[in-house]
C-alpha cells in the first residue's frame, strides 16, 4: 500500500487460485472521504493488466513517480509508472527492470520482495529506489560468483544489464525528464542479508531494514536464528556496504545467543533488535516495516511497526506466531501491538499523519489453495488504526476497510466472514 497525493490509498492486489503462482496483478485506488474506515465505494483500477506481472510485494510513490515490484517467479520486476492528472486518472507505464535469477540447482529460495523509496539526496528531482535480493538459501551465505541479472526495457538507460551481488540492498537513481525516463547503474548498499523483506526510511533519513531469520532445518515453521531490525545510517548509504552478518553470525532464537561460525566475521553490524519470543509469545516471518504516525503520540515517536507473517497456511488461533510489533530502536523494546492469533498473515503496512493500515494477506491463513470455498485472491482485507485522544489516554480504534487488500476481490462478505473466523473485533473496537 502507498498512498496518492489527495490521501487515498493506491493498493496492490494480485489474482489467482494460489498466490505462488500468481501470474497478473493491479494497482487500485480505495477512497474514503467519510474517514469512517470504510472505502466509499469498489475499488478503482489505476493500472495492471499485462503491464504488470504477479504477485507484487511492493508499491511506493514519490511525487509523481509510482514504483511496483513484482515476485512472480521468473518475472520478477521492477515497473514504473508516472500518475495523471488527477489522483483517480490512470497511471502509465514508463519502463521495467527484469530480473534474471538462477534457475535449476542455482534456484533462489528468496528472490526480491521490497522497495524503500525517496527524493534523491544528491538531484530532488530524481527518485532513489531501494530493492533486496535474497539469499540462494535457507542457512548459508549465496556463493560469490552466483549472481542475479538485472536488465531495462523501455527507458532511456544508462547500463545495459548488471549483474547484482545476492542476500543484499540495492539502489538505483531514477529520473523523469522532458528528455526521457533514465535509469543509474546499480550501487551495492548492504550485504549479509538473508531475505530484507520491508524496508523503511526514518526521518533522520537511516534506512531500516528487517531480515528473516534462519529456519530450522527440516521444520521451517520453528525459527533457528531471530528476526532482525537493522539500520544504515544516512552517510553510510552509497558510502559503505554495511554487512549483517548471514550466515556466520546470528542471534539464536532459542535462548538470545549470539553465535559466530569459524572464522568469525569482523565486519558484522549487530541488530538493533533481534525478536524473539514475549512471556512465550512468538513473532515470526517479518515481513514490512513502517514508522509510527505522529498523531499516535509520543509514546511511539522513536519507534515503528512491524507486521509477522508467521505460521504459513494458519489463521486465527491456530497462528500463534503473526503479530504487528511496535519496536523502539532507540532503547531495543518491542512489544506486541496487535497480538497473534487474530489475524491471518499481516504482510503490509502503510503508515499516514494519522492512521497505520495493516493489509492481512489472507484471513483464512491459505495462499495456496481455497478455505471452505474462498481462494486466495478474495481473503484480504484492511485494517485502519487510528489514535482518539480521551482526557486521560490515547485509544486506539480498528475499521476494516471496505474494498480490497492484497488478494481481495468481493470485499463486503469477507470483511464479515473474516471477524467471524478470526476472532477480530468488529469495527470499530478498541485496542487496549
Amino acid at each position: 500500500m502507498t498512498t496518492l497525493a489527495d490521501g487515498s490509498l493506491l493498493v496492490a492486489e494480485s489474482a489467482g487460485s494460489m498466490l505462488w503462482t500468481s501470474t497478473t496483478s493491479r494497482l487500485v485506488r480505495l477512497v474514503d472521504t467519510n474517514a469512517d474506515g470504510v472505502a466509499d465505494g469498489p475499488p478503482q483500477v489505476l493500472a495492471g493488466g499485462s503491464d504488470l506481472p504477479g504477485m507484487v510485494t511492493s508499491v511506493r510513490r514519490v511525487g509523481g513517480l509510482v514504483v511496483a515490484l513484482s515476485s512472480q517467479t521468473a518475472r520478477e520486476s521492477i515497473t514504473f509508472w508516472r500518475t495523471g492528472a488527477s489522483p483517480s486518472s490512470p497511471l502509465t507505464a514508463v519502463g521495467r527492470l527484469a530480473f534474471s535469477f538462477p534457475t535449476g540447482t542455482a534456484e533462489f529460495g528468496h528472490t526480491t520482495y521490497a522497495l524503500a523509496a525517496r527524493p534523491a539526496i544528491s538531484d530532488p528531482t530524481s527518485v532513489e529506489v531501494y530493492f533486496n535480493v535474497g539469499a540462494r538459501g535457507n542457512s548459508e551465505s549465496t556463493p560469490m560468483g552466483v549472481t542475479v541479472g538485472l536488465a531495462a526495457s523501455g527507458t532511456s538507460i544508462q547500463f545495459q544489464h548488471s549483474q547484482l551481488a545476492a542476500d543484499s540492498v540495492h539502489r538505483i537513481v531514477v529520473g523523469d525528464a522532458e528528455e526521457g525516463f533514465t535509469v543509474s547503474t546499480p550501487v551495492q548498499i548492504a550485504r549479509g542479508l538473508r531475505n530484507a523483506a520491508g524496508m523503511a526510511f526514518d526521518a533522520a533519513g537511516n534506512l531500516c531494514l528487517q531480515d528473516n531469520g534462519i529456519d530450522t532445518p527440516g521444520n521451517p515453521n520453528v525459527s533457528f536464528s531471530a528476526d532482525e531490525f537493522n539500520r544504515i545510517p544516512a552517510a553510510s548509504l552509497g558510502q559503505t556496504v554495511y554487512d549483517f552478518g548471514f550466515a556466520e553470525t546470528y542471534i539464536r532464537y532459542s535462548d538470545g545467543v549470539l553465535v559466530e561460525n569459524s572464522p568469525p566475521n569482523a565486519d558484522a553490524v549487530a541488530p538493533l533488535i533481534a525478536f524473539r519470543p514475549i512471556d512465550g509469545r512468538k513473532s515470526e516471518g517479518a515481513v514490512e516495516i513502517a514508522f509510527a504516525p505522529a498523531s499516535f503520540g509520543e509514546d511511539f515517536s522513536t519507534g515503528c511497526f512491524v507486521a509477522f507473517h508467521g505460521i504459513g497456511g494458519l489463521s486465527g488461533t491456530a497462528n500463534t506466531e503473526n503479530p504487528v510489533v511496535f519496536a523502539d530502536p532507540s532503547n531495543g523494546s518491542y512489544f506486541h501491538f496487535v497480538d497473534n492469533q487474530l489475524l491471518g498473515h499481516p504482510n503490509g503496512l502503510l503508515a499516514t499523519a494519522d492512521s497505520l493500515f495493516v493489509s492481512d494477506l489472507s484471513w483464512t491463513g491459505s495462499v495456496d489453495g481455497a478455505v471452505d470455498g474462498v481462494p486466495p485472491d478474495m481473503a484480504g482485507v484492511i485494517y485502519q488504526i487510528t489514535a482518539v485522544p480521551e482526557p486521560s489516554s490515547i485509544v486506539f480504534v480498528v475499521s476494516g476497510m471496505l474494498a480490497v487488500a492484497v488478494f481481495l476481490r468481493n470485499s463486503v462478505a469477507i470483511r464479515r466472514d473474516h471477524t467471524a473466523r478470526c476472532g477480530c473485533p468488529a469495527a470499530p473496537a478498541r485496542l487496549g
